[in-house]
């Protein structure tokens, strides 16, 4: 029987009448706090082709359309010269040229002070050589290459052997044809610490980095055929390239946001930061003296934020605009004493809206070490050894943890040391004063210890998600290998489920997991509702196959009878007839979808046997209509229609195609997504095109399109969440 009594008095028929009358009547679907989309990077292209601007416009327009970078801006080199203070506005430059420079010796100056600052770039032909003027001086030595000065030469060649096919600049790169001309290198020597990961077809060096971390020479022109007889051919992969080397040396850009009792402490922790090669440019905000602006902190990837005697400038305001950061998508680390409640603390929103993850307290002091980990492997402490706070050891009295907080390390005392939230993906505090004896402090942490790194990498940990693979397959290690050298996650944790079932504990550390199963698990339904209690903590799951098809037991409990599952259960079987290639793209704007060009499953392509109603979206489809890849209606939920083992190890998809890219794209969904239940065509709005998917939904009772609550039906319970969604219209 209906459960509302306005939708009881007559058939279902009448339906989208009913629920008009009925909107008025539905509850109010709360929203919560949740990490947005990740800030797209800012690339800058240099050169000196004045003389030729469709072959500028052409790269331009190329790395445009790759969707990846907010803006690609471009700056004629031949007529000019950039400031330091220019290049550094941007998250990486690629620097070509097929003529000289204004000045080489400026150019040079500005771009290893670039490099030595934390900026990314990304050398080409003709820059390392060929053309009078072309190389850059100055500063620029032989220390700042990677594929040694030299002439270069010509004629057609091809994409020849790959080093190293995990390597991140690799993924998705199937073919590259040079075209006629092929511009290369003349001859294959790499500077002294250079890595060679893939040649031409006549064994000259195409792509290698090093030895500095933020750098890497492609040995190519960027211009394609598109724009020139005998430049490479557009339709292989020279625009994956120039984006994967480009995104290769960007670090994350950070801002500290501190309140010091002088000025020279920010300086202090800016030097703590950068001498760890975690991080790419570090700026300062001085927030004692002003309070940045929502715009301003955009530009920035994650931010620092502490304070001292004389405080923040306007508690309030900074809380604010911290919050609203945070809800944006990006990172913030807050440090004593930005967060113990006092008059040196943030307030606004970032208290009233529960941002802090420790609770307040009075802050004790007093000689204090590195204690015991409680999540060993969390990437906060990635490469720490050590920690001595000084004699004063700053840190909060009482350090309980609001809920959803984790305890990642706790100091000598017990007290905790740093910490994240199960609630907030990009969000860490550390229970210690960011600046060091450096200062002339000799009672605050003591430089020779990991205190930079501490930061450096709770910034990291903010900007890049921690996710794991979880799994039942003797194959896993190409998986976890995969999205380790990806670069995309500041960490990939490996849990085995064949044997033994974790408890939510063991995963609550990860901001999302990757599901997948080849054998049996050891519970299925244990491990179901252990995922689905890690899901309703925050944490983001993706499904792929053979975890979303009837292959063994799959999983059970709570997962599939609560509604977590995307396809709803009874789930289908599998298809093994290959290879299949990547189909329709039905909603190329998702995240799951960026960049991604090209899929081959392999000779099996393992795919679902059927196309059943999902309780949720398609977003691509493999070449025969069977799903590919696929979000929920309203949990932080994916699934992958493809077993996620590669053919490096046995008959999976085709490493050089995007199977890598799509699974970090889908975890990275995961972890940032906001469900929105009512917004069935994922637009961002739940407005009348959506009630008239829910009416048609309610009208077949059965259809799960329109299932928000998890019983397999789509009924009164159901309207009354779309209906109070429906009078957001917003999605949160």
């Amino acid at each position: 029987m209906k459960s509302m009594s306005c939708m009881a008095a007559s058939a279902r028929s009448t339906l989208f009448f009913r629920l008009l009358a009925c909107l008025m009547l539905a509850l109010t679907f709360a929203s919560h706090a949740e990490a947005g989309a990740k800030r797209k990077p800012t690339v800058l292209y240099l050169h000196s082709d004045g003389f030729a601007p469709n072959l500028v416009a052409d790269v331009k327009n190329k790395l445009t359309a790759t969707g990846l970078f907010l803006t690609v801006d471009t700056f004629d080199g031949g007529a000019g010269t950039p400031t330091l203070a220019v290049l550094n506005t941007y998250d990486a430059v690629m620097v070509s040229n097929d003529g000289a420079w204004s000045n080489a010796a400026n150019l040079g100056t500005a771009l290893a002070a670039y490099v030595d600052g934390g900026g990314g770039v990304v050398q080409t032909v003709f820059t390392t050589g060929g053309v009078g003027g072309s190389n850059l001086a100055g500063n620029w030595t032989a220390s700042y290459n990677s594929i040694t000065f030299g002439p270069s030469m010509s004629g057609a060649a091809t994409l020849g052997a790959i080093a190293n096919q995990n390597h991140p600049i690799m993924i998705g790169v199937q073919t590259f044809d040079g075209g006629a001309s092929s511009f290369r290198p003349n001859g294959t020597a790499l500077t002294a610490g250079a890595t060679l990961v893939a040649s031409w077809s006549d064994g000259k060096p195409l792509v290698a980095v090093g030895p500095k971390i933020n750098r890497c020479d492609l040995g190519m022109y960027p211009p394609s055929g598109d724009a020139q007889a005998g430049l490479w051919v557009s339709n292989t992969d020279g625009v994956k390239l120039m984006a994967n080397a480009l995104l290769y040396v960007m670090r994350p850009r950070v801002l500290i946001a501190g309140a010091p009792a002088t000025a020279a402490w920010n300086s202090d922790v800016q030097s703590k930061l950068m001498a760890t090669g975690v991080l790419g440019i570090v700026d300062i905000f001085n927030t004692s003296t002003g309070t940045p602006t929502l715009t301003q902190l955009q530009k920035y990837d994650a931010v620092l934020v502490y304070s001292d005697a004389p405080a923040f400038f306007n508690p309030t305001a900074l809380g604010n605009v911290m919050a609203d950061y945070v809800d944006w998508g990006g990172g913030v680390v807050s440090a004593m004493f930005a967060y113990n409640g006092g008059a040196l603390s943030m307030g606004g929103r970032w208290q009233t809206g529960n941002y802090d993850i420790f609770n307040q307290s009075a802050q004790t002091s007093g000689s204090a070490t590195l204690g015991a980990a409680v999540y060993p492997g969390h990437p906060i402490l990635s490469g720490v050894v050590s920690f001595n706070g000084g004699s004063s050891s700053y840190r909060m009295g009482t350090t309980t943890l609001k809920p959803g907080g984790l305890t990642v390390v706790n100091w000598s005392d017990g007290r905790a040391l740093a910490a994240v939230s199960t609630r907030m993906a990009n969000r860490a505090d550390l229970n210690f004063f960011p600046p060091s004896n450096s200062t002339g402090r000799a009672d605050f942490w003591q430089a020779g210890t990991d205190g930079g790194k501490i930061m450096a990498n709770a910034l990291l940990y903010t900007a890049k998600p921690y996710v794991a693979c979880v799994f039942a397959d003797t194959n896993a290690a190409d998986v976890v290998a995969k999205l380790s050298a990806s670069r995309r996650f500041s960490g990939v944790g490996s849990v085995d489920v064949s044997a033994s079932t974790p408890a939510l504990a063991t995963l609550s550390p990860f901001n999302a997991v990757a599901q997948w199963n080849n054998g049996p698990y050891s519970n299925p339904t244990t491990l179901g509702n252990t995922l689905a209690d890690f899901v309703d903590a925050g944490g983001g799951a993706v499904s792929t196959l053979f975890g979303i098809i009837q292959f063994n037991a799959p999983l059970a409990g709570r997962w599939s009878s609560q509604g977590y599952e995307i396809t709803p259960s009874p789930i289908p079987g599998y298809l093994t007839t290959g290879p299949v290639l990547l189909g329709a793209v039905l909603e190329p704007n998702n995240p799951i979808a960026s960049f991604v060009r090209k899929f081959d499953g392999g000779t099996n392509s393992f795919r679902q046997n059927a196309t059943p109603l999902l309780r949720g979206r398609t977003i691509m489809r493999w070449a025969d209509g069977k799903m590919l890849a696929s979000v929920h209606n309203y949990k932080k939920r994916a699934d992958l229609g493809y077993w996620p083992v590669s053919n490096a190890f046995t008959n999976g998809w085709n490493q050089r195609t995007d199977g890598t890219w799509m699974t970090a794209n889908a975890l990275e969904f995961v972890v940032r997504a906001k469900p929105c239940p009512g917004d069935f065509n994922g637009d961002g709005f739940v407005d009348d095109t959506d009630f008239v998917l829910f009416a048609d939904y309610y009208n077949n009772l059965l259809d799960p399109r329109g299932d928000l609550n998890g019983d397999g039906l789509t009924e009164d319970s159901d309207f009354v969440i779309f209906a109070g969604a429906y009078d957001q219209l917003l999605c949160p």
